[in-house]
């Protein structure tokens, strides 16, 4: 194992599936100092598997990670067992780790089981809170939401210890074409008639596809202002102290309004900042490694 820390400098590669796409980094370090760096992006799991195959090759000393991007993980402001059993989590349906000796991360075993069994060549698996912990620098009476194109992530932090987490779904149900109703087109000047419309309104698409993007766009912010709305009032009600700003972590393009959004109607100072998860994945590993 010496020699091959001698021969070869550890190869990083982070991944992530992005709605259809895997986005993947691959980086290579010596000492502090970024020597190597490669984005890619694959279509399928097989196109993936080749790519690690072929870093791994040439170096054997290659460490994968990616995150769980569930619902199935949580924190808890302790790494006392007791404190799981007083929350209700039953210890034996779950995988957690210790951060400090002051709090935990953990994710239940079926969602271990299922990315182990989707991803088997990783090597390591972090939680998505892992991702905001790494980047907060605030750790008393603030509150941190990770945005992506599935989740919403929340940590509250309290005396440096995140005493609060909670994940919100905010990708949209996909239409079922079958719930739809459609008519069938079957006399021949209908068919004309729709070619002659369709060449006058082509050149629309672009317009009604960027308007869309729009709409998305609002949709996901306005499901992100209520989900800190709602994580809110759950930790006052238990006794939370108020909470005095809010950090936004952006990962999907959201607007910088959303600040003057939540500053007018929840009256809790807010920032936003753009987090690169693969950068992020890799700046874990780095500690692990």
């Amino acid at each position: 194992m010496f020699l091959k820390k001698l021969l070869f400098k550890p190869n990083l590669i982070a991944f992530y599936k992005d709605e259809n796409i895997y986005k993947v980094l691959n980086e290579r370090y010596k000492k502090e100092k970024l020597i190597f760096s490669e984005t890619k992006e694959f279509e399928n799991k097989k196109e993936l598997k080749q790519y690690i195959d072929e870093v791994i090759d040439d170096n054997p000393q290659t460490y994968v990670s990616t995150f769980v991007a569930t619902q199935n993980q949580g924190t808890v402001p302790s790494c006392d067992k007791h404190k799981y059993k007083e929350l209700g989590i039953e210890l034996e349906n779950i995988k957690s780790i210790c951060i400090n000796k002051k709090y935990s991360f953990y994710i239940t075993l079926y969602e271990l089981m299922e990315e182990k069994k989707e991803y088997p060549f990783i090597d390591f698996l972090y939680s998505a809170f892992a991702l905001i912990d790494v980047k907060s620098s605030l750790r008393h009476n603030a509150l941190y939401i990770l945005s992506t194109q599935e989740y919403s992530y929340i940590l509250i932090y309290k005396d440096h210890i995140p005493v609060f987490s909670d994940i919100l779904e905010t990708a949209d149900e996909e239409i079922n074409p079958e719930n739809e109703d459609i008519e069938d087109i079957s006399d021949m000047d209908i068919v004309e008639d729709f070619d002659e419309t369709l060449d006058e309104n082509i050149e629309n698409v672009e317009d009604m596809e960027e308007e869309t993007e729009n709409i998305e766009t609002l949709n996901i912010e306005y499901k992100i202002k209520e989900h800190i709305k709602t994580a809110l009032k759950e930790y006052y009600e238990n006794g939370g102290d108020f909470i005095e700003k809010i950090y936004i972590f952006d990962t999907i393009g959201i607007e910088e309004n959303i600040t003057e959004i939540i500053n007018d109607e929840i009256f809790i100072q807010s920032s936003l900042e753009k987090l690169d998860i693969l950068k992020t994945l890799n700046e874990i590993s780095r500690k692990n490694v």
